[in-house]
């Protein structure tokens, strides 16, 4: 639950790299064929066809990993996970779980130590399985089909030479996010059975991080008119673009 919490925060909080949307206004665009369709998964018919972009090198990743995972963000949320873990904690966690400073260091460290391993796993995928970590909006105006194309992009990425191919780095971060958690949870929560369900949480706020960066330039715009981007600066709300 305190891990959801963070990583459910907005996608300034940790920023994703995308690129730009395959649609009619961009010349360089390839067009949707049926033969794009049938390239990796075209039962999946709202993904985007295969992209031309700068191709990510093993450091270009690790940079992505580094500002996702050492931005002061990273630091910064666990506190609001672990500070709502402490005002509703989960039933059946003792007493040194749900009550006192020792309860919020180790709610802050389970989100954090979460949070870490689970972008640790998904890098390494990523590099191994030559898994592309940016995410590709739609090009649809319709709502349902753009929240379509996010959860699809949950399980179905780009290769860094821009095909679609199975997420399997997003899974590979969940489960060890989920996971580590056996190491230091307080008994009764540190099965496999609980182990499963963490790492089924981590798929889900995949998920929601998609669906929240494919809608980032309707809520952006508010932000600024709210004066967030003053309030937070500019490392901790970087452009995204196509470059790492």
């Amino acid at each position: 639950m305190a891990a959801c919490a963070a990583e459910f925060m907005p996608d300034a909080a940790e920023p994703q790299t995308t690129v730009q949307p395959q649609n009619p206004q961009n010349p360089s665009a390839a067009p949707v064929t049926a033969a794009s369709l049938k390239n990796g998964f075209g039962v999946l018919a709202f993904l985007p066809p295969p992209v031309n972009q700068k191709r990510l090198t093993p450091k270009d990743k690790f940079q992505i990993y580094v500002h996702q995972n050492y931005g002061p963000q990273n630091f910064i949320l666990p506190a609001f996970s672990a500070g709502f873990a402490i005002l509703h904690p989960p039933s059946g966690y003792p007493h040194d779980w749900v009550d006192g400073g020792g309860a919020f260091g180790r709610w802050y460290g389970d989100v954090f130590v979460s949070s870490t391993v689970n972008r640790t796993g998904r890098l390494l995928a990523q590099i191994a399985l030559h898994e592309d970590p940016r995410y590709v909006p739609s090009s649809s105006k319709n709502v349902i089909m753009r929240i379509s194309h996010a959860l699809a992009f949950t399980f179905i990425d780009k290769t860094n030479s821009g095909r679609n191919t199975f997420a399997l780095s997003n899974f590979a971060g969940a489960a060890a996010g989920g996971f580590v958690g056996m190491g230091f949870l307080p008994a009764g929560h540190d099965d496999l059975a609980h182990a499963e369900r963490r790492a089924l949480r981590g798929v889900e706020t995949i998920a929601v991080r998609n669906i929240v960066t494919e809608f980032r330039p309707e809520w952006e715009p508010t932000l600024r008119k709210i004066h967030i981007p003053s309030i937070l600066p500019a490392w901790w709300t970087p452009k995204h673009s196509s470059e790492p």
